[in-house]
């Protein structure tokens, strides 16, 4: 029996040194586990980008936000919150004054410009354009009393409003001489179509998607002229630098998807009443 004590003591040294082993492997297994977790936190923290947005925030069907800054409604509400859940970035909205919108992209303090915004060539050459998700037609419009009217001829002399931003405003700014208009530029298309409605204006020059919105939801009835001005795309802008550009690619991959998979056709038609994806050009 004692010589059988070595063998014993050997034995219950192995056994005790495997536990302890053991013990120290899980130990360390649980420390790189824990280690492994806090760094996947600070990297997935890391890689969370913030993008912030710089709207009008004043209206649907385009963007409108809440006074409070917490309820964006809208198609660019809506677009950019499946951009944002497709991309997993941490979309941070600004409203800012319309005139000064761009002025917030210029300084950086923003990242995007975004209120439906039409693709105007000084825009474009100045900023970096997205590809467009949705095309909205130029139109001039009088009350519906007026539908024989069809031509810019036969609304010579008159006082047509606009809203300001707008590309067509671009438009009217540029035949006013022509036809003798005295334009009238509004800070909101609510303003203007009260008074088109109330006939303080002889007509309205818009887009087919105001158009469209005003009928159904404020009981107005206009009457569009056959006449058209010019169609517009429509896109997001972003700073003309290597930044800008870097982001305006991202963007656009997303915006390709969406537009492949009908997720942009379903968030414009909601709000214009029709397709207005269709109405893209080259």
């Amino acid at each position: 029996m004692k010589k059988m004590l070595p063998i014993l003591f050997t034995a219950l040294a192995v056994t005790l040194s495997g536990c302890t082993s053991q013990a120290v492997s899980k130990a360390a297994d649980g420390k790189k586990t824990a280690e492994e977790s806090v760094k996947s936190e600070a990297t997935e923290a890391a890689g969370k980008r913030k993008v912030i947005i710089a709207t009008g925030g004043t209206g649907e069907p385009y963007s409108l936000l809440s006074s409070d800054g917490k309820d964006w409604t809208g198609i660019d509400a809506e677009m950019w919150s499946e951009i944002g859940k497709r991309t997993g970035w941490d979309i941070e909205v600004k409203q800012t004054e319309f005139s000064s919108l761009f002025g917030e992209l210029d300084a950086g303090r923003v990242d995007v410009a975004a209120n439906c915004f039409a693709t105007t060539k000084a825009r474009m050459d100045k900023y970096t354009t997205s590809h467009p998700y949705y095309g909205d037609a130029q139109c001039v419009i009088v009350n519906e009393d007026k539908s024989d009217i069809n031509t810019f001829e036969a609304l010579k002399d008159v006082t047509i409003g606009v809203t300001q931003g707008q590309a067509s405003q671009v438009s009217v700014e540029k035949m006013a001489d022509t036809y003798g208009w005295n334009v009238v530029v509004y800070e909101t298309s609510d303003t203007g179509y009260q008074d088109l409605h109330l006939k303080r204006i002889d007509a309205m020059a818009t887009t087919d998607s105001l158009v469209h919105k005003y009928e159904k939801t404020q009981n107005m009835k206009f009457h569009i002229l056959e006449n058209r001005l010019l169609a517009n795309n429509v896109a997001y802008y972003f700073q003309k630098n290597d930044k800008g550009k870097e982001l305006c690619e991202e963007v656009n991959q997303v915006l390709d998807k969406m537009m492949e998979d009908g997720t942009t056709s379903k968030i414009v038609t909601k709000w214009m009443y029709s397709d207005m994806t269709k109405m893209i050009h080259e």
